[in-house]
């Protein structure tokens, strides 16, 4: 019996020293009880996100229309994201950037709150009246879209919320926490399992809302008299929204308390270099000066000016598939269930890629990705009248039904890659520098070029509804793809120079 534990410990020793074992869990067990905080606070957060990001869009498509979306990330998001740099670099001037992070999260949760039990259950209240709002529209037809947002101002601030949430607390203050105490050598090993976990609420936040769509939930024991179906669904999804918001400030304190405090022996001196003093304009120069973030702030602005290019008219497209509230939201639950699945998949792949490949492979794939599959999105939208002679003799397959699908499949496929291999590779390129540009340099390049990306396809966008106040997305596709493409190209060229100024710095640095 002796003989055969001391066989089989040795297989096991010689299993988790082998190759094979490496790549499929590269995380070391000393370092196990960082990784798994980490990962956990990244799983709450992306919950989070994504829950939120159901509601949001199934409101401003249903209630509002899509051809809002323009007017919303051109003169709210990207005043609001500049704000938020402002009050961000402000904070940051008078407290370490972990409290920043619990004061932005309870901020967050607050308004989702308010939202949900006060502004949503009395917005009758709150919005002007129907009539007036129809008034004026007709009255003023090249301005319509500013009186639609002032009839539904609540909507608007909510989606605006939601849109913040992924940037702020996520893209900003999460990694900033990772990049602050993963180390170099640890990040190609860390980040695409982050990624694993975390992407995984994908999976879990897909089931949760076509849960709480069914209306066979248990919360209806708190929220079933009430008569608006919708309600019951925001009330529900919020109420895991706060619960897991509180989670995960629990996970941030105690990660400051076990891990940072001990990083830096909570020597005051040393805590006090966490503190940066450095304004927006200073930051916007940053940018302005350091050639490698630039190229950081060319990629992130290449995502989301592609994006949002693509988004508006795919989310048309399935308003007048599910016009209803509530089979929206399930359309996206099952989109966000796939999207996780794909993610997972990309996650190991991504892992692999990374570690033998090099940084340039895994973050080239995104935006190859996302190019092809977007264009023949766009292809589909314009000759729709060709499918529309395909599809005549199937009573079950319609034009509108392949471009949703093909639509949903684009989304999967690009948010996969984004998430395992885009967010990993981009993080990776913060790492190098200094506190300094880690903090305030990357809050300048990953909110305002965020903003600015969203901002350029909303301004083409706004022009042409503005314009042409009677014009829908399927008369602008072209012009749409035309942009799209070239911005695509634009992107595979920043990786490329990227990549090389990415391994220059390692050299230097290591």
């Amino acid at each position: 019996m002796n003989n055969f534990f001391s066989v089989a410990s040795s297989t096991l020793h010689n299993f988790r020293n082998s190759n094979f074992y490496q790549i499929l869990w590269p995380i070391k067990s000393f370092e196990f009880t960082k990784f798994i905080q980490m990962a956990t606070l990244m799983f709450t957060i992306l919950l989070n996100q994504n829950l939120i990001r159901a509601l949001k869009d199934s409101f401003i498509m249903t209630i509002v229309g899509p051809e809002v979306i323009s007017f919303i990330k051109l003169w709210c998001e990207m005043p609001a994201g500049i704000l938020f740099v402002i009050i961000y670099s402000k904070l940051c001037n008078i407290m370490t950037t972990e409290q920043v992070f619990r004061i932005i999260v309870v901020f967050f949760l607050t308004f989702f709150a308010v939202f949900a039990f006060i502004l949503y259950p009395y917005q009758f209240y709150f919005h002007p009246d129907p009539v007036v709002i129809s008034y004026y529209v007709e009255q003023h037809p090249h301005v319509k879209w500013f009186i639609v947002l002032w009839g539904k101002w609540s909507f608007i601030l909510f989606y605006v919320m939601g849109e913040l949430w992924p940037i702020v607390i996520f893209t900003l203050l999460f990694w900033q926490l990772a990049n602050k105490i993963t180390k170099t050598e640890e990040a190609k090993r860390f980040y695409s399992f982050f990624n694993l976990f975390g992407q995984s609420n994908l999976l879990i936040s897909g089931i949760v809302i076509c849960y709480f769509v069914k209306q066979e939930h248990f919360l209806l024991v708190i929220y079933g008299d009430l008569e608006d179906t919708t309600e019951v669904v925001l009330k529900s999804i919020i109420t895991v929204v706060i619960f897991t918001g509180l989670i995960s400030l629990c996970l941030h304190y105690f990660i400051e308390k076990k891990i940072i405090s001990n990083k830096y022996n909570t020597n005051i001196i040393n805590r006090e270099t966490i503190i940066l003093n450095l304004g927006l304009k200073d930051s916007i120069k940053m940018i302005m000066k350091s050639r490698y973030l630039g190229f950081i702030f060319l990629l992130i602005f290449s995502y989301n000016t592609t994006i949002n290019l693509i988004e508006g008219l795919w989310m048309s497209k399935v308003k007048t598939l599910y016009p209803m509230a509530q089979d929206f939201m399930n359309y996206q639950g099952n989109v966000l269930f796939w999207t996780g699945v794909f993610t997972i998949f990309c996650t190991f792949i991504g892992s692999i890629i990374i570690r033998r490949y090099g940084w340039f492979i895994g973050a080239i794939v995104t935006p190859v990705m996302i190019t092809v599959v977007g264009m023949l999105f766009f292809i589909l939208i314009i000759n729709e009248e060709k499918l529309n002679i395909i599809c005549k003799d199937s009573p079950l397959i319609t034009p509108l039904i392949i471009i949703v699908f093909i639509g949903g499949l684009q989304n999967v496929l690009c948010k996969g890659t984004k998430y395992s291999l885009f967010d990993t590779t981009k993080e990776m390129s913060y790492i190098p520098l200094d506190n300094e540009m880690k903090t305030k340099g990357k809050a300048a390049v990953d909110i305002i070029g965020t903003k600015i990306g969203k901002s350029l396809g909303s301004i083409i966008q706004f022009v042409i509804f503005t314009t042409m106040p009677n014009s829908e997305y399927q008369d602008v596709t072209g012009f749409l793809a035309t942009i799209f493409g070239a911005i695509g190209l634009i992107w595979i060229l920043g990786v490329k120079v990227l990549a090389k100024e990415y391994n220059k710095l390692l050299k230097q640095t290591s």
